[in-house]
């Protein structure tokens, strides 16, 4: 398993479609490069847009050219050879350090996983303790 903290960018965007697409383009537009991109309707009715970036400075650079307000935080990407129960090393980690989850998102592609776990403010350098990175 490999760990690393990322940084990552959250956009509150109007629930409409085409809004991600846009979002996309502009980014393409400008060069900047997403190492991942998801959104998703909130309770309130709104919709909300994720991504890491693959250079973060250009991004906030780039958004704030655009008028775009994001707000940022702190995940944690892991990644491995995808096989059955892959992800209880990671989860068992943050557990066995009494580290609450906040959110987790995984994946798997080509014999290969990926996550990015995201954990309270206060417990991040516990997190990155408990999984190495």
């Amino acid at each position: 398993m490999a760990a690393k903290r990322v940084d990552c960018f959250f956009l509150d965007v109007e629930d409409k479609p085409g809004v991600v697409a846009e979002f996309a383009r502009q980014l393409r537009d400008a060069k900047i490069n997403l190492k991942s991109l998801w959104a998703y309707r909130t309770a309130d009715g709104k919709e909300k847009i994720g991504c890491v970036p693959q250079n973060a400075k250009k991004f906030v650079e780039r958004a704030k050219e655009l008028g775009l307000t994001t707000n940022q935080s702190v995940a944690f990407s892991v990644s491995g050879t995808d096989r059955v129960g892959a992800l209880c090393t990671v989860l068992d980690s943050l557990a066995n350090a009494r580290i609450n989850l906040k959110v987790m998102d995984a994946m798997s592609f080509s014999g290969r996983y990926g996550a990015y776990v995201w954990v309270d403010s206060q417990e991040v350098e516990n997190a990155a303790k408990a999984l190495g990175a």
